[in-house]
């Protein structure tokens, strides 16, 4: 990280107090260090929809689906086997799982990823959660 910027934002009093309520009962020291880690989130978060950037990222896809028409789920993440170094699942119930699928490697193939898998029938909900690691070069 290259040095610090200060600013000044306008928060809403409601959420000022919630905020400083949980930084209270968190015991955190710094109310900066709270505001820096939610904007680094809102960014990681959002980062991967608008960057045109081909940079390498890591993170997860979380997603819900039908295990009943949930076979193609398995066969997409076969096809990104460079891409995906990990995978949790966990029945919910009698029909749904969850799978946490945890990806390392290029923004454009992570995109194709999740791209497949939304596009699936048996995905209830999907979400990504993807942080930019800010190098070019090829990862192992």
């Amino acid at each position: 990280m290259r040095g610090v910027s200060r600013t000044a934002i306008s928060i809403p009093s409601d959420l000022m107090d919630k905020l400083n309520d949980l930084i209270t009962r968190i015991n955190l020291k710094s109310r900066s260090k709270a505001i820096s880690e939610a904007i680094s989130l809102y960014i990681a978060e959002r980062y991967w929809v608008l960057s045109q950037v081909d940079e390498e990222v890591t993170g997860a896809i979380i997603m819900v689906y039908d295990h009943h028409k949930g076979s193609d789920v398995t066969e997409i993440q076969h096809k990104y086997s460079d891409l995906i170094r990990s995978s949790s699942h966990v029945h919910v119930d009698e029909e749904r799982c969850l799978e946490v699928v945890m990806v390392l490697g290029s923004l454009s193939r992570v995109r194709q990823l999740f791209t497949e898998l939304q596009a699936l029938r048996a995905v209830e909900t999907i979400k990504p959660f993807l942080v930019p690691l800010g190098r070019r070069e090829k990862l192992p």
